[in-house]
């Protein structure tokens, strides 16, 4: 069990690339079904029992919308709403699938499962800053908000309507220069631990692909191919 998970990082990684990949080629109904079961039963084994809930609930909410709602509108709202049903739908599995890849494991698991797979560096480095990037991106922007709250200038939607351009200047200016800082500062970190030479290195973090992971990686693979195919 990996921090707090039945699941090796890398079956969890190949399912997010598997939604990836059919939900930017086309689902069916039935496959998107699949998918997003699949999606789940990854949430369950990595113990996220409220994600789990959340995404059911969605989906469920998004279908019954779509059967019940759409048909007893007109015009603009039944397009609003039908539009809203199938795009959230149709990209729930692909949130779903990125919650498990970068809230259940460390980045320090997919270091040590990829360099168990004895990718180079060039691959390792890259991995690294973006699967750390990513909660660090979110701890910054509300770092940022705080820091406009604090100036008299809360970041909502009906500032941003209200006046964008000043929104865009006092917020996200400064949230995309911060975030360029810390990209550098990660990637400095990552080459001052000697991720860039190509020699063998040790983890204390043991990360194995089991029966599970194996049967999870099958068939993400195969409703791949099928989404491919078909």
């Amino acid at each position: 069990m990996n921090g707090g998970s039945w699941l090796d990082p890398r079956s969890k990684l190949i399912v997010f690339i598997a939604a990836c990949l059919c939900t930017f080629s086309g689902m069916s109904q039935v496959q998107e079904i699949t998918l997003l079961s699949l999606c789940l039963v990854v949430l369950l084994l990595c113990r996220k029992w409220k994600a789990t809930l959340v995404a059911a609930g969605l989906f469920a909410g998004m279908s019954i919308g779509d059967l019940l709602l759409v048909d007893r509108l007109t015009g603009a709202a039944q397009y609003l709403v039908l539009l809203t049903c199938h795009v959230l739908r149709f990209l729930l599995p692909l949130f779903a699938s990125f919650y498990a890849v970068t809230k259940t494991s460390t980045v320090g698991e997919y270091i040590s499962a990829f360099t168990a797979m004895r990718l180079p560096g060039v691959i390792i480095i890259p991995m690294a800053v973006m699967f750390r990037f990513v909660p660090t991106m979110s701890e910054e922007w509300q770092g940022v908000t705080q820091a406009m709250k604090l100036r008299g200038l809360a970041v909502s939607w009906r500032n941003f309507l209200r006046r964008p351009m000043a929104m865009l200047e006092t917020v996200l200016v400064p949230f995309l220069l911060q975030c360029s800082t810390v990209v550098d500062e990660m990637s400095a970190a990552v080459m001052a631990r000697g991720f860039d030479k190509d020699r063998p290195r040790t983890s204390y973090l043991e990360v194995n692909m089991h029966v599970l992971d194996w049967l999870i990686a099958a068939v993400a693979v195969l409703l791949t191919v099928w989404n491919l195919v078909w």
